[in-house]
């Protein structure tokens, strides 16, 4: 099976990540979700339910982590350069994420649209159990 290794991470390199994909970007495809928070930054996502992704921070005080709505997950954002990395969900032990694409190294051209997902309605076993079946499992955590 064919790895595609993706490098990324915050602006200033506080925080860092390596997200291996079993699928070319092209197949797994961008999503911007429509909540307020993916909006006001702009987020284009994307996960693998068969890769894997190490996240790595140099300085844990400079990590935001930031729930809201249902707190389902934490939101890593970078206290030093504002980046929205991605999203990090615990459930029954195992621990999924979802990255930002713009924060790949390079990021995919921004004239690559993500298909609009708006999840307003789920409640939060349904957005567990949705994130738990496509989200990116985590090999490697700051924590």
């Amino acid at each position: 099976m064919t790895t595609h290794r993706i490098e990324g991470g915050c602006h200033c390199g506080n925080v860092a990540f390596l997200f291996d994909t079993t699928e070319s970007l092209d197949a797994l495809g961008l999503r911007a979700c429509q909540c307020s928070f993916c909006r006001a930054h702009g987020a284009r996502t994307t996960s693998d339910p068969n890769g894997s992704i190490a996240v790595t921070v140099a300085d844990p005080s400079q990590l935001q982590l930031y729930r809201f709505g249902l707190s389902t997950a934490d939101f890593l954002i970078c206290r030093r350069c504002g980046v929205f990395v991605g999203a990090v969900m615990v459930e029954a032990g195992a621990r999924t994420m979802t990255v930002n694409a713009n924060a790949f190294r390079p990021p995919p051209a921004f004239d690559i649209a993500g298909k609009a997902n708006d999840f307003g309605a789920e409640d939060a076993a349904n957005r567990t159990a949705r994130r738990a079946a496509k989200w990116t499992p985590v090999t490697e955590y700051f924590a």
